[in-house]
């Protein structure tokens, strides 16, 4: 939006969205439709909005098939509510559990109710902060002591997290969600998935002989 004409030009469409679901009989729920503007202006132009002569409400976050996408588009909001959604079914596991010695089993309850949770649509928030990256960690960290202590019978606070991940072969879930970028990125290339924007911002690189130090893709995004 750099004019007010743009934001004539969204209304106009937000008109022309809901006759198309009016005639189509798509009834929109109003009340929950909200704005969400992206920007990095300090004085941004905020147009006020309508669909049906109802004013749209603008929000600082919204939330779609799971995800909370912010203003600032950096996922913190996801990632913080992500983690304590697991930490908390961590705890019931544990809880549920003091009987368990079964390995096995406890990584496939760990996996189908706390992994699964924090490597959900992944791709779409995969931080790139240290800091976040640490506060996921923590939590699988949390389950390997665990099952340290259901191995030895006591806590060791003192191991390394790298020693108990190769102990009981459960990977990092960092390099686990480097898995789904890569298959991503892959598929954009080959054209599984159509993505021209993204396939656009891909600087190929082909070299007329063998270098050894060049690779194909000297500058992504």
């Amino acid at each position: 939006m750099n004019s007010n004409l743009d934001a004539v030009l969204l209304q106009s469409d937000l008109d022309c969205l809901f006759k198309w679901c009016t005639v189509n009989k798509l009834h929109l729920n109003i009340e929950k439709c909200s704005i969400l503007s992206y920007t990095r202006k300090s004085q941004p132009l905020n147009h006020v909005y309508k669909i049906n002569d109802l004013v749209s409400s603008r929000s600082d976050s919204v939330t779609d098939l799971g995800i909370i996408f912010d203003t600032k588009l950096d996922f913190s909001q996801h990632i913080n509510s992500m983690v304590s959604k697991s930490n908390r079914r961590l705890g019931i596991l544990k809880r549920k559990t003091k009987e368990f010695s079964s390995e096995i089993a406890l990584k496939v309850l760990y996996y189908a109710h706390v992994r699964s949770s924090l490597e959900y649509c992944s791709i779409i928030w995969d931080p790139i902060y240290r800091n976040k990256i640490e506060i996921i960690e923590r939590i699988q960290n949390n389950f390997l002591r665990y099952l340290l202590y259901k191995k030895n019978g006591i806590y060791l606070q003192d191991v390394s997290s790298s020693y108990l991940r190769d102990m009981f072969n459960i990977p990092s879930l960092c390099s686990r969600r480097d898995v789904p970028c890569v298959l991503f990125f892959y598929k954009v290339i080959n054209g599984s998935i159509d993505c021209t924007d993204i396939l656009s911002a891909i600087n190929f690189s082909v070299n007329a002989r063998s270098l050894r130090n060049q690779g194909p893709f000297p500058n992504v995004f």
